[in-house]
């Protein structure tokens, strides 16, 4: 294969990639979005209809924002108290 070649399918790869990143990044915000309009109390069907998506997923996101946040390690307290450490001395 030409050098020429490897090139040209290396940018298409990356090219691909990238494009692929902007599309996540563009999902994940346009769900925070969602979620906010949520919070305050907006229409999911009227969401629906700015974000032009079913209201079923309009509703799927309302239902995991009514669930409680899962916790996180610095939430949880350790069953077993920390072992303590022998003093220099």
């Amino acid at each position: 294969m030409s050098a020429e070649d490897r090139h040209q399918l290396a940018v298409a790869a990356a090219d691909k990639e990238a494009a692929a990143f902007e599309l996540d990044h563009a999902e994940l915000n346009l769900k925070e979005a969602i979620v906010v309009a949520l919070e305050h109390g907006e229409d999911p069907e009227v969401i629906a209809e700015v974000v032009d998506l079913d209201p079923e997923e309009i509703l799927e996101l309302k239902e995991s924002v009514d669930q409680p946040p899962l916790l996180s390690l610095d939430d949880i307290t350790p069953a077993v108290p920390p072992a303590s450490v022998p003093s220099a001395g």
